[in-house]
């Protein structure tokens, strides 16, 4: 790997990637072993465009804590708030700037970080229940949709059970109407069929959409524990005297 990340850029975008994506690979796995300042060497040369810059921030900031380097974490976790607080590590980068506010006594700046989780995540937000709605909705739009593929089979068999040709080849005009007919009939329910195909994939996304959304709301949840308890912890050592 190490080889790999010195390779000289002879394809400029193509060895690009694969060096960038090297750095990120040795940082997270330096950061599992505990060699917390190579992560963070590593995980400085991924560029802020690069798709993973907002977990790397996120890498660093926890190598620089497990330093205790407060003032190192506060500056990498303030540029990810800044740039990608609507990501998926927002919230924790906020527990983690307060945590780092609290061991260099900025209690005040703490708290300000622990009231930002519980007033983002109050109590009550049931997500669930949405869910569960949605979710019967698409029941029913995959009902409707299995019962439009029966009516299209029943009436391709009446189209089929229909037609009889007689010995010349030739089609009695009855036959040739109903034939009409049910070939109206079968094009005006595939259009429906289609729709209801299009309907039914649009609810399904907004279903996986909203079951992500509950799985970071659960997670959520445990943020807003934890900010309560470090929010009455600065509050106590803010009133202690020294």
């Amino acid at each position: 790997m190490r080889k790999l990340v010195g390779l000289p850029i002879i394809r400029p975008e193509q060895q690009r990637d694969v060096k960038v994506n090297a750095h990120l690979t040795l940082g997270f796995i330096y950061y599992e072993l505990g060699y917390y300042r190579e992560a963070i060497s590593h995980l400085r040369n991924i560029p802020v465009n690069h798709k993973d810059y907002p977990r790397a921030l996120l890498v660093r900031s926890w190598s620089s804590i497990k330093m205790n380097d407060f003032q190192s974490a506060v500056i990498t976790l303030n540029e990810l708030i800044k740039k990608f607080d609507d990501s998926e590590y927002g919230e924790e980068a906020h527990f983690l700037l307060g945590q780092s506010y609290l061991k260099l006594e900025f209690y005040d700046f703490a708290v300000q970080e622990y009231d930002y989780i519980i007033r983002k995540y109050p109590e009550g937000n049931n997500v669930a229940d949405r869910v569960a709605l949605v979710e019967l909705g698409l029941r029913e739009q995959q009902k409707a949709l299995e019962q439009l593929k029966v009516q299209l089979l029943v009436l391709e068999s009446k189209l089929i059970d229909s037609i009889r040709l007689d010995g010349a080849g030739q089609v009695p005009k009855y036959i040739q109407d109903h034939y009409d007919h049910l070939a109206k009939s079968r094009d005006d329910l595939v259009d429906s069929m289609l729709a209801e195909r299009r309907i039914f994939e649009e609810v399904s996304q907004k279903v996986e959409q909203v079951r992500s959304d509950i799985t970071r709301m659960e997670s959520r949840r445990h943020w807003r524990a934890y900010a309560e308890y470090g929010k009455a912890r600065a509050l106590f050592l803010k009133g202690m005297p020294r």
